[in-house]
């Protein structure tokens, strides 16, 4: 119905509500807050979850200097295990002898020097033990032909902390070609040592119920 000053009003004489959002000195309603799409908050949680880690730039990167890294040194008693286990499989493995005791830095300082070169270019299977003035190496599957190449591999950075000695003393057996027990090995290691005009020092083999060397 149409009031007296022309206006419509409902039933009691009130103003209809209007749709329209008032402009009550110039300003506009309150704006309808948009919220994020339970879509667009699973989004952001993944991009957050799947960013790369970046180092902080502060962080310097991590690098192991080889002259400082541990030397893990395995039991003499590695050669029996693997002795029975290559009988046992058929498989062929390679024992080899760096003497380390005529250079400048002889001694247990210089071996654990020669150890920490050699560590860095074995495979994670391969072992390594001190055994006199020398180190030993096993090389477990290696048949003649890896273990020359293991030795010419390791001769080149070796050649900076051996003696011209010891360097060319270096020798290497093969199991079961050169010796069927420990012992054997060894002796086959002391005649390929004399053949080279070199007698290292002499190394403990125990009895034949272990056939493992001492330290």
């Amino acid at each position: 119905m149409l009031s007296f000053n022309g206006t419509e009003q409902n039933g009691n004489g009130a103003a209809p509500a209007s749709s329209a959002p008032s402009k009550e000195n110039g300003a506009e309603g309150p704006a309808l807050v948009l919220l994020p799409s339970s879509r667009q908050v699973v989004r952001a949680h993944l991009r957050g979850l799947f960013r790369p880690l970046r180092r902080p730039s502060w962080a310097p990167p991590h690098r192991v200097d080889a002259r400082r890294r541990t030397v893990t040194w395995s039991p003499p008693e590695e050669l029996q295990v693997e002795l029975s286990r290559s009988r046992r499989f058929g498989h062929p493995f390679v024992l080899v002898r760096v003497p380390c005791g005529h250079g400048e830095d002889g001694g247990s300082n210089g071996r654990e020097e020669v150890a920490r070169t050699v560590s860095s270019l074995l495979r994670r299977v391969d072992r390594v033990w001190p055994g006199g003035t020398s180190l030993y190496l096993l090389l477990p599957e290696c048949d003649r032909a890896m273990g020359e190449a293991m030795l010419a591999r390791i001769r080149e950075p070796l050649a900076k902390l051996l003696s011209e000695e010891d360097l060319l003393a270096i020798s290497s057996v093969m199991f079961p070609d050169d010796g069927f027990t420990s012992g054997a090995l060894f002796d086959a290691l002391d005649a390929r040592s004399i053949s080279l005009g070199t007698r290292p020092a002499p190394v403990v083999v125990a009895s034949a119920t272990s056939e493992a060397p001492l330290a």
